[in-house]
């Protein structure tokens, strides 16, 4: 289970690099990279058999790779990649959920905005930008709210949007939710939790029988009392760069 949870995840970066122009496939590993180091610069798919190591530190000492590669937790790359001067820098949980015709009868259309024009993806990536503390380029979120694999939704409060989320239908007919996050001086209202259940609720629109993501420490506690399981955890590698 947690080598598809993470294969999920994979296919998700990789169809966004694709939409987004910014997929790159070299020898031994994907890699998504769009500028200015934005959501999501990973290297993942890592195959050391066909990894030139020595290249691709090089190539992330001068940037011209992102400083991030994901790995499966205890899998025979992160070894490889520790012993040649990789730290660990984030452990992020896989989790899933066995829907069974879960449905939150509680959540109101009127509470969301699906994202379906190029303005609303320029709110979403500013809401996305502000929630992770990290940037989200309106130019990567434009792609995605027009193709059908993705579901993109921004959270309502009072007058503002202040929390997103979108879900991802995979090849397999799997739901991951991805990119949920509100911002700081909204947290503790449960708006998190409402639109994790808005996904849930979308994946059962899909037909998923299971629904994957991946959280933090801190998000693992609250996805586990929705019914989630953690079922291991990707680590992500980097350089300590001067």
């Amino acid at each position: 289970m947690k080598k598809k949870i993470i294969e999920h995840l994979f296919e998700f970066w990789k169809h966004i690099g694709h939409n987004g122009c910014f997929l790159k496939k070299e020898k031994g590993f994907d890699c998504t990279n769009p500028s200015e180091n934005s959501w999501p610069s990973k290297i993942f798919n890592v195959n050391v058999e066909k990894l030139d190591l020595k290249v691709l530190q090089q190539n992330i000492q001068s940037r011209k790779l992102p400083n991030s590669v994901a790995v499966y937790e205890q899998d025979f790359p992160g070894k490889i990649l520790t012993s040649i001067g990789f730290v660990l820098t984030s452990t992020l949980k896989a989790m899933a959920l066995t829907t069974n015709e879960i449905s939150y009868e509680n959540i109101k259309a009127s509470d969301f905005l699906e994202v379906c024009s190029e303005y609303d993806a320029g709110l979403f990536a500013k809401v996305a930008s502000k929630s992770f503390g990290y940037p989200v380029k309106r130019s990567t979120i434009i792609p995605l709210f027009d193709d059908p694999a993705f579901k993109l939704f921004l959270g309502k409060h009072q007058n503002s949007f202040p929390s997103c989320g979108m879900i991802y239908l995979d090849k397999n007919g799997i739901s991951g939710i991805h990119m949920i996050g509100t911002k700081a001086e909204y947290r503790g209202l449960g708006l998190g939790k409402k639109m994790t259940q808005l996904l849930v609720n979308e994946a059962l629109k899909n037909q998923s029988k299971k629904v994957y993501l991946v959280a933090s420490e801190a998000g693992e506690r609250i996805y586990a009392k929705m019914g989630f399981e953690t079922y291991g955890v990707l680590e992500s590698y980097g350089l300590q760069m001067n």
